[in-house]
């Protein structure tokens, strides 16, 4: 499907932009050829889907005349790539506002810094048992955040701390879990 149809068309990507805006229609089917493949790659970095890859790409051509009459567009393969990468973290935002809390998810509640390591090993019980003693705010930003997959402004809204006090509980709370986790480790050892 996403193969090249034919013959690469004449000319730079900005005249088949200029050419597609005047009304010529083959100009986005010669578009299409020169990076539906290459935006293929971009959405299966993102989505690791090809099927969800290909979807966003096909949506992409779709509303192309749209995004085209709406911009100016100078260097067509940087936009179109970024226009691209967009819509796949759109995608990924969307999926995760549905997160729940399963070993699938656990990996992803924690950060990916080398002094969060031992909360990837922790098992579920554990990690579920040391956010209940977390004070209110730092559990409420911790479940928010991570575990709802809310944005800051999110997180800010639902628990009426500003942006800072979010970051500033989701940081004292990300230590207090790792600090319980190895003290159980220890205890355990």
């Amino acid at each position: 499907m996403l193969l090249r149809r034919r013959a690469a068309a004449q000319g730079t990507d900005e005249d088949l932009v200029l050419a597609f805006k005047g009304g010529h229609q083959p100009s986005l089917a010669a578009l299409w050829d020169r990076y539906a493949h290459l935006l293929f790659g971009v959405g299966m970095k993102y989505l690791k889907d090809p099927d969800r890859a290909k979807d966003q790409v096909v949506e992409l051509f779709a509303s192309l005349p749209q995004l085209l009459a709406k911009h100016q567009v100078e260097h067509f393969r940087p936009w179109v790539h970024t226009v691209m990468r967009n819509r796949c973290l759109i995608s990924l935002r969307g999926e995760g506002r549905h997160a729940r809390l399963d070993d699938a998810h656990l990996e992803d509640l924690i950060s990916d810094t080398a002094e969060d390591a031992v909360l990837r090993e922790a098992p579920l019980l554990q990690l579920e048992a040391a956010i209940a003693r977390l004070n209110d705010a730092q559990r409420d930003c911790i479940n928010h955040f991570h575990l709802e997959r809310l944005s800051y402004h999110e997180t800010s809204a639902r628990t009426g701390f500003t942006i800072e006090q979010v970051r500033s509980h989701l940081q004292n709370g990300r230590r207090n879990l790792r600090l319980m986790l190895l003290r159980h480790a220890d205890q355990n050892a």
